[in-house]
């Protein structure tokens, strides 16, 4: 007659040391797909603030592109005022340009204001005011033509940061005359070329990423190639 196995023998459970395995394979699983999980949600994150700045950066420019579109020169004006009401300055500080314009580019939000939709725009580069080491695109703009020169609208009109950390802003004119870009374009001065616009306008910005720096670079075109005279019928 066969010898019967013991009941208990059949329905042994596992031992401690099994246990202990089992849960540190389960640990060492748990932590290799929560290291690959994080560190996928790290990189989703790094891509999205790239993506966020780079947005900031390309909507200054098309904003700058489209003011640019509508930059114009005026007859209006006294012949005894030495004012420029209508006016671009671009100016050459080698990769800090300084420019400033008239365009139909205001957008005056209440009825009764003393605005106009004719200002004068101003984009320059200038250090944070709270950290030396870092420098900003501005953007200046008057509600009204005033007359008032390039380097006096600091006077009467805020600037507020377009982009942030640029550390070049260079500025390119083509002259179809000539049929070459220059450096400087200035219709506030008899001996530059005081009753004309550029045909075009190359800009280009480097903008601090990190340790890197990035170049972009846009161009406007001027289509308003006349001086208008607002006092015809």
């Amino acid at each position: 007659m066969p010898r019967c196995r013991p009941e208990h023998a059949a329905q042994r459970g596992m031992t401690m040391i099994e246990v202990l395995i089992a849960l540190a394979v389960l640990a060492m699983i748990v932590t290799s797909v929560w290291s690959g999980f994080r560190g996928t949600i790290d990189g989703m994150k790094a891509t999205e603030t790239i993506q966020m700045r780079y947005s900031i950066v390309r909507g200054g420019l098309t904003r700058m592109q489209t003011e640019l579109g509508m930059a114009y020169l005026s007859f209006n004006r006294p012949l005894d005022d030495a004012r420029q009401y209508t006016l671009l300055d671009g100016i050459d500080n080698s990769n800090q340009d300084d420019l400033t314009f008239s365009a139909f580019a205001h957008l005056r939000l209440r009825k009764d204001a003393n605005e106009s939709d004719q200002s004068v725009l101003q984009y320059f580069i200038e250090k944070d005011p709270q950290d030396a080491k870092r420098t900003h695109l501005f953007r200046r703009e008057s509600r009204r033509l005033s007359g008032d020169k390039a380097d006096q609208l600091d006077e009467y009109f805020p600037a507020y940061v377009v982009i942030e950390d640029v550390e070049e802003f260079d500025v390119k004119y083509w002259d179809d005359r000539q049929r070459e870009w220059l450096d400087e374009w200035r219709t506030t001065r008899n001996d530059m070329q005081p009753d004309r616009l550029p045909t075009r306008i190359k800009i280009r910005l480097v903008v601090r990423d990190g340790d890197d720096p990035v170049q972009f670079v846009a161009q406007a075109a001027l289509p308003m190639q006349e001086k208008i005279d607002l006092g015809k019928e």
